[in-house]
């Protein structure tokens, strides 16, 4: 409440994950339960509550990329961030994918948290990429979403809506065979 009075609308929230075995593969010493509080407590406070979770981590498969999806819409925040894990030279992520031999992007233009970069025997890259994509698809395109757009008005309305509409031309564009 005191961030609000101080001004702050907006609060980021790193849920990471929906799987607790990944959050604890990834290091984040928080639970489920407490993720959910955090979103409560932030909507009582009426700020805007946005979560990101990072999917293809190693250790992922796609049912526990689908458990973070899952735990998206059980928390149905205000607004997303849906990451790929991507392993930065010079991190643990990086070196444990290169010794394992996973690593199949070298170009590093395309370490940009949106594109798979490496494989592992748990999840392809075009798994990866079809999860990332639907997850998108299945936030942004909810009748709900668009009408809480709508109901927030000014930038915020005007860029959610965007964004979802954005979201509705990928996917036609896909199912027409040109994406």
């Amino acid at each position: 409440l005191k961030m609000r009075e101080a001004g702050c609308i907006a609060v980021w929230f790193g849920v990471e994950a929906g799987s607790q075995k990944i959050r604890d593969a990834m290091g984040k010493g928080i639970s489920t339960q407490q993720t959910l509080n955090a979103f409560k407590w932030a909507r009582e406070a009426g700020l805007i509550a946005v979560a990101s979770i990072i999917l293809g981590f190693p250790g992922e498969t796609k049912e526990t990329a689908w458990e973070s999806v899952k735990l998206l819409e059980r928390i149905n925040p205000d607004e997303i961030g849906i990451y790929i894990a991507t392993p930065y030279p010079g991190t643990p992520m990086y070196d444990y994918v290169t010794k394992m031999g996973w690593l199949k992007i070298h170009d590093f233009n395309k370490y940009d948290t949106a594109t798979p970069t490496f494989e592992s025997p748990t999840m392809s890259m075009k798994e990866l990429r079809e999860i990332h994509d639907k997850a998108h698809q299945s936030f942004y395109l909810r009748p709900t979403y668009v009408i809480r757009a709508f109901s927030k008005g000014g930038v915020y309305g005007y860029s959610t809506t965007r964004t979802a509409l954005a979201w509705l031309r990928r996917l036609i564009v896909s199912k027409l065979g040109f994406g």
